[in-house]
């Protein structure tokens, strides 16, 4: 049985998440030209160097989002855990890596990609190909375990919430559509087409995913509430 503390923590993570993913669809788009996916590492680098405010900002918003999701995946994981114990836990699994990797890149990319872009302006011509050709800030260039395992993961647990009704459906059917907007980042990346992450981004970052992780939030708090008050009725 899921306990009050997780649902509360859980829940609350979850919001934030959410939160977290508006924030980056808006800030996605801010993105200078030279700095969105698909124009290559010395087009982004030297444009950070020009500019590096919103991919900072986007990493910081990548980076805080995915350490509240650590708390979200355990409570909505464990929300639906008896509709399908095994299935749970390997993509709860799979979705804690993708957070992790997610994270680790963000903050590595705070660290180093603003010094990078200026040792990059200043270097000569082979040292820029050399930078260019070796060196990013992230550990899954083409996102297979920060947006595809995820993907994977809010898929099953979309699943089970039909199965179990432990959360709410419609968020089920939302979870889905932000899963395929996941995966198009994957697609994107691994194809070489931006247009692909634009949609993603825009639909499945600022729509989708903050819909599916705020509404399983709320709902894992408002059951708290009913279950609380629930117990207050009994004793009196």
């Amino acid at each position: 049985m899921l306990s009050a503390n997780i649902r509360q923590v859980g829940g609350a993570c979850s919001v934030i998440v959410g939160i977290s993913y508006v924030l980056v669809g808006i800030t996605y788009f801010l993105l200078p030209t030279g700095q969105q996916p698909g124009g290559g590492a010395a087009a982004f680098y030297a444009s950070m160097a020009q500019d590096p405010t919103f991919s900072q900002l986007l990493n910081w918003e990548f980076g805080l989002g995915a350490i509240f999701a650590f708390g979200a995946v355990a409570a909505i994981a464990e929300a639906v855990r008896g509709a399908g114990d095994g299935w749970t836990r390997w993509t709860t699994n799979l979705a804690i890596v993708g957070f992790a990797v997610n994270a680790i890149s963000s903050f590595r990319g705070l660290a180093i990609d603003a010094s990078i872009a200026r040792a990059y302006v200043a270097a000569d011509a082979s040292a820029k190909a050399a930078i260019a050709a070796t060196v990013g800030s992230s550990i899954d260039p083409q996102g297979w375990l920060e947006f595809g395992a995820v993907g994977v993961w809010i898929a099953v647990m979309s699943a089970l919430t039909l199965r179990s009704g432990a959360l709410p459906r419609w968020t089920a059917y939302v979870g889905f559509a932000a899963a395929v907007a996941y995966w198009l980042v994957v697609a994107g990346n691994t194809l070489g087409i931006p247009a692909l992450i634009a949609v993603a981004a825009g639909l499945g970052g600022a729509v989708l995913a903050p819909a599916w992780f705020i509404g399983n939030g709320l709902a894992l708090r408002r059951s708290t509430a009913l279950a609380s008050a629930a117990s207050v009725t009994s004793r009196a």
